[in-house]
């Protein structure tokens, strides 16, 4: 545990890393380490989390459905139109720190199912689609490859959990790395097609920003036989909702949350710090989760 213990010292000391309990943080850390790569896995969001807030410039990256608007903008000005004003109409709802999350669910819902609605509406084809994704602006965090490469090395199952579209998700890692790794899974809302190629469905049970939990994820879990046996749950997101992906894991003994603050850091750190072990502030790296990884894979060896 010495080199976990160096770790850890070495994480604090960066302004960007906050931890509201020190000693518990140590403990779970010593037992993930404990346990090794065999009775890990990883749920990790993917807008803005997996993939960069920003880009190294400072302008705003993309997410999923932002794919859409971005690319088709120019040449639909009514879709587009139609599309970003549910953004406008509906995420103000979403950070309303006034209302409860039951009380945001049916807007959530709304919101996504109007979404798609859009999009099924709007004639798009796979392959539009794909070209959509591969001209996209949609970035990984710094060294987030390095992070999904050694986790299919080691073997530990990576369920990519996102409120965004999973198919546009599994687009992207094609473009990137040639092929979907069969230690990685994606629980999102996938697209259906037609036999002319056209998006005709979105999957059911919809994913929304508040319902990711085992409430929605596929009874016919391909990935069921991966995770059997793994106690151990690093989960990675950027908001509140995030922080219970784990929720209904069914072998799920210790989870350790990090959570990424992208903006708003003076209003949302202390809220963070309720819900996450370890939070990152303005960090678009996967730095910190991979040197808690790498502890964790040494002991394994």
């Amino acid at each position: 545990m010495t080199g976990s213990i160096l770790n850890l010292n070495q994480l604090l000391s960066s302004p960007q890393v906050h931890v509201k309990d020190i000693k518990a943080l140590t403990d779970k850390l010593s037992k993930f380490v404990a346990g090794g790569a065999d009775q890990l896995m990883v749920i990790s969001d993917f807008d803005f989390t997996l993939s960069r807030f920003a880009d190294k410039s400072g302008n705003r990256c993309s997410s999923c459905y932002c794919v859409f608007d971005n690319a088709v903008g120019t040449n639909n000005p009514e879709w587009c139109r139609k599309f970003v004003g549910l953004y406008h109409k509906y995420g103000p709802v979403e950070h309303d720190h006034s209302l409860s999350i039951e009380e945001k669910v049916p807007f959530m819902e709304a919101w996504w199912q109007q979404s798609h609605e859009l999009i099924i509406q709007g004639g798009f084809k796979r392959e539009a689609i794909d070209d959509y994704v591969s001209r996209c602006n949609i970035q990984l965090r710094d060294n987030a490859d390095i992070m999904m490469k050694k986790m299919t090395n080691h073997s530990v199952p990576f369920i990519i959990f996102s409120a965004g579209i999973g198919t546009i998700i599994e687009m992207y890692l094609k473009h990137k790395f040639g092929k979907v790794e069969d230690n990685t899974h994606i629980v999102s809302n996938m697209m259906g097609f037609d036999q002319d190629g056209y998006v005709n469905s979105f999957s059911d049970p919809l994913i929304h920003v508040f319902c990711k939990n085992s409430s929605v994820m596929p009874a016919d879990r391909t990935f069921s036989e991966q995770i059997h046996g793994r106690r151990n749950v690093i989960l990675l997101g950027d908001s509140v909702g995030d922080a219970f992906m784990d929720v209904g894991v069914e072998e799920e003994q210790l989870s350790l949350k990090i959570g990424f603050v992208n903006h708003d850091a003076d209003k949302l750190v202390d809220k963070y710090l309720n819900y996450f072990d370890i939070v990152l502030v303005h960090d678009q790296s996967m730095n910190v989760p991979n040197q808690i990884l790498e502890a964790i894979y040494a002991k394994s060896h």
